[in-house]
């Protein structure tokens, strides 16, 4: 074999090509694996949210099944007041859309201020005075970032 008979005309349109072959092949799957990470993220931070949220609606379920138990024991009005307690958080919504979030908030504070009354007629204050400290406790404290740039 000649030397001459050797083809030096090296086509390096395909050197550049493996290399942004190998550079959007990698950048493909840290895409791919950044996307399932805050795929899994959203959903803890979502379990979460809810069960932090759906703790307060249990706790006060709690406390008026507690309560109608005892009826006996308290003036008429406390009946009414709890009737009207179960029918805020008895079919409360579980879903996330802006308007059952909203719906949810509206309810919620309604039925806080319908405990403090319960709480005040049947003298047992104490149950309701740190329930913000007991729901963090039990649920939890969501990080959250302040600056929307860190968080996604």
């Amino acid at each position: 074999m000649d030397i001459s008979d050797i083809d030096y005309n090296i086509d390096t349109d395909e050197v550049l090509n493996l290399e942004e072959e190998y550079y959007q092949k990698g950048y493909k799957e840290g895409q791919e694996h950044s996307t399932k990470q805050q795929l899994t993220e959203g959903k803890e931070y979502g379990y979460q949210t809810a069960f932090q949220r759906f703790l307060i609606v249990g706790y006060i379920q709690g406390l008026v099944e507690e309560w109608t138990v005892h009826l006996d024991d308290y003036n008429s009005s406390v009946s009414n007041h709890l009737v009207q307690l179960n029918e805020l958080v008895s079919d409360i919504p579980m879903t996330n859309g802006d308007s059952e979030v909203s719906e949810f908030e509206k309810r919620i504070n309604k039925a806080r201020n319908k405990l403090r009354v319960i709480a005040t007629l049947v003298k047992e204050s104490w149950k309701i005075n740190k329930l913000d400290e007991v729901v963090k406790q039990v649920g939890g404290q969501l990080q959250v970032s302040e600056n929307v740039d860190d968080m996604w």
